[in-house]
């Protein structure tokens, strides 16, 4: 089996132009990252197959690692380069400093502006991602509706296996997300999200380290239904909220985490799987349940693969409009 760059589609987020060619140059990306997975994918077996099962999370603990100094390293050349980061930024720990999301109307168009002092935004151009951005804002606001309706602060909680619960990262909405940005006045139709705390992020990369051990111990027992097994589904899914849940670094770590959770799957269910492109944004404005109905309705298993994957060569990036986007991107 060989993973390709079916498993990594293009997040609607970065389209924050209406330009195909520039499309195209964002989709080569998933070619890097299959060629990633494979190699991880070769490496992975070979520490999983030399450790008891008790020490399996340790393999998911140095493959998160692995890949998070992959991503610092790709940052370094062309094609892995982001718009509004230096290359330390894929190297450095969030820590306890806070790393926040907006999401709402008129955000990631192209020409739109922002009045702090009048709390408004207006004129621009719809993209994909501002597209998008509008319906994470009104999942973000149906949520404050039947969870915390008479407040602008929402922590999310996030169930362990034990059925005990842990605070995730937190949504803000009306004065308290315009404060987050230095804005004087709310901005209709405006949110943001906030990451959770260190103490509380390593607690759920944990978690999801021992799932996805528990699952490798599975397979390494016989187990050869797992990919049809709601169950162990359920239980990757929820390793994939945990990991979204509680990220380690402060740029790249969508990317990362994608690659992991696909290298994981492909060794543990012997298949290869299609991410949700939303994966990561919905992870943030979602609760855990309506997380894994989504995961559940858009992951899908991909047919196996014998062709190897070759990365593209990355064109030199085109000068990008600038956008609204008040967040890492």
């Amino acid at each position: 089996m060989i993973i390709t760059a079916a498993s990594f589609p293009t997040p609607t987020r970065i389209k924050r132009t209406n330009n195909p060619a520039e499309w195209d140059q964002q989709a080569r990306f998933a070619d890097l990252q299959a060629a990633q997975a494979n190699q991880s994918l070769a490496e992975l077996g070979r520490t999983l197959d030399n450790l008891e099962p008790a020490m399996r999370p340790m393999a998911f603990v140095k493959l998160y690692n692995e890949l998070a100094e992959w991503r610092f390293q790709l940052a370094q050349r062309t094609e892995g380069q982001r718009p509004n980061s230096e290359v330390e930024h894929f190297h450095r720990p969030i820590a306890d400093d806070t790393i926040r999301d907006s999401f709402g109307r008129g955000l990631l168009s192209e020409g739109s502006q922002m009045y702090p002092e009048r709390g408004e935004l207006v004129g621009g151009t719809e993209t994909p991602a501002s597209l998008q951005s509008a319906r994470l804002g009104e999942l973000i606001e149906s949520r404050f509706a039947s969870e915390a309706p008479a407040f602008e602060v929402l922590q999310n909680r996030v169930a362990l296996p034990d059925g005990s619960t842990i605070a995730g990262n937190t949504l803000l909405r009306g004065g308290a997300a315009a404060s987050e940005y230095g804005m004087t006045q709310p901005v209709d139709g405006f949110y943001c999200t906030l990451t959770g705390l260190e103490r509380d992020r390593l607690v759920l990369q944990r978690e999801a380290f021992v799932l996805l051990a528990g699952l490798e111990n599975q397979r390494a027992s016989g187990r050869i239904d797992l990919v049809n097994d709601p169950d162990a589904q359920l239980a990757f899914t929820t390793a994939e909220y945990y990991l979204y849940q509680g990220p380690h670094y402060a740029r790249g770590g969508d990317a990362m985490i994608r690659t992991l959770l696909v290298t994981a799957h492909a060794r543990i269910f012997d298949a290869p799987v299609k991410l949700p492109e939303d994966i990561d944004v919905i992870a943030y404005v979602a609760g855990q349940r309506a997380f894994n109905d989504h995961v559940a309705a858009h992951q899908s298993i991909l047919p196996p693969n014998t062709t190897p994957t070759i990365p593209h060569q990355a064109a030199a990036p085109r000068p990008q409009r600038r956008s609204t986007g008040l967040d890492r991107g």
